[in-house]
């Protein structure tokens, strides 16, 4: 791994000397304002900048073959493997590895969340489910005529359109029971008017009314006080500053930051940078009876939004003690911020972990880095909390996507990668 550090007056500038000297793929590892020169503590700020790049050519993404892709999910299935030309094996080095772990990664989460069910199986609950399944397919049958050509959504010799419908949903990483669910509700439409409408976007339709969403910072809903809490890591700063910097831009209104992350290496520096890009005052609170009294200084600004230390969802004395920042009462509104590329089983353990602070929605962050996302629609449906934000991308505020059923069913049904 390549690392430099830059010194530059502003960010903007420091992000165009990153970019020339390592390119568009660098990683900014950290920032600092410190005061350089003849002045000492006195001489003019300077913004510090730490970057780094895996190598200097990074080396292209591997694309997983179409017949291995096959033999994966064949073999659930039960069908005979698909061979292809023996080739020389390259040579695989360390960042090969860590890039195919995104395609291992979700296989892994899939099989787990697999063996969860079967250690729970309820055989007469799953009986009653297929039963009830088969007297709607019935009826839907029976309404349209059996002499009707089937659809583009279900057209398949030899196989129920039912089946098809399942085997898409898994195959994009939701769960059993969620996809008993959207089959439950696509059936009610079924044979869809469209007949040439396609598989993925018929279930994507069905899925559109099972999503629910919130948009807390949609105009007109008056002054807000946000919190966005959750583990290590997946973003929380980065996102605080994507929705001060929408907000702005949107709304144009008045926004104060607040950071009571005083455990990690330069958080509060971080949030300050972003403070002075966009010309916002940024508070550093050290305990619970502070906070009381900066949100009360800014009690004119039309949106407050708090910047907390990650916890792991295993650190009770921890969560404790966020608990005492704005736990109930304080009358702060907590947003669960996510990395949809953890594995499900850890984000179900943080969403039950930190439920002992009163959540307003979940937060999803990094996207971009998955190979799919039902498994943020594994989490939402099993409790039932709305999703607020998306994120895509480390851009701010490009990167961020105000959750929309539509636009996140299209996701999901998105076209599987060969």
């Amino acid at each position: 791994m390549q690392v430099k550090v830059f010194e530059a007056p502003d960010m903007a500038t420091a992000l165009k000397l990153v970019k020339e000297s390592l390119g568009p793929e660098a990683l900014i590892l950290s920032t600092r304002s410190v005061r350089k020169g003849k002045g000492g503590l006195l001489g003019k700020p300077v913004l510090e900048v730490t970057a780094a790049i895996e190598s200097p050519e990074p080396a292209p993404r591997p694309v997983m073959p179409a017949s291995a892709a096959a033999n994966l999910y064949g073999r659930a299935l039960g069908a005979a493997p698909v061979s292809e030309p023996v080739a020389a094996e390259p040579e695989v080095n360390y960042a090969d590895l860590w890039r195919r772990r995104k395609v291992i990664d979700p296989l892994e989460q899939e099989l787990d969340a697999l063996k969860g069910q079967v250690s729970s199986l309820n055989v007469d609950s799953l009986r009653s489910e297929i039963n009830e399944l088969k007297e709607l397919v019935k009826g839907a049958v029976e309404s349209r005529g059996v002499a009707e050509p089937a659809p583009a959504a279900a057209r398949r010799p030899g196989q129920p359109a039912i089946v098809r419908m399942m085997e898409a949903l898994l195959a994009r990483g939701l769960s059993e029971g969620v996809a008993e669910v959207i089959v439950k509700r696509a059936l009610r439409n079924y044979p869809p008017k469209d007949r040439t409408i396609t598989l993925e976007a018929f279930l994507a339709a069905a899925m559109v009314d099972l999503i629910r969403v919130t948009h807390p910072l949609a105009p007109g809903r008056g002054p807000r006080t946000l919190a966005l809490i959750g583990p290590t890591g997946v973003g929380k700063t980065t996102t605080v500053a994507k929705l001060a910097a929408d907000f702005l831009l949107n709304q144009g209104r008045k926004i104060a930051l607040v950071t009571i992350d005083i455990y990690r290496i330069a958080a509060a520096e971080q949030l300050k940078v972003y403070g002075e890009i966009m010309q916002l005052p940024v508070d550093v609170v050290l305990s619970p009876e502070q906070l009381r009294q900066v949100l009360e200084r800014h009690r004119d600004k039309d949106l407050i939004l708090i910047d907390t230390a990650g916890r792991s969802p295993r650190d009770k004395a921890g969560i404790d003690e966020l608990e005492k920042f704005i736990g109930e009462g304080s009358g702060v509104e907590n947003h669960l911020v996510l990395s949809a590329t953890t594995r499900e089983q850890e984000l179900f353990g943080a969403i039950r972990r930190f439920g002992r602070l009163p959540i307003d929605s979940l937060i999803f962050t990094k996207l971009d880095e998955c190979e799919g996302l039902g498994s943020i629609l594994n989490v939402h449906f099993k409790h039932d909390c709305p999703l607020s934000y998306l994120t895509n991308g480390q851009r701010v505020p490009e990167d961020l996507l105000p959750a929309d059923p539509r636009q996140l069913a299209g996701m999901v049904m998105g076209k599987l990668k060969e």
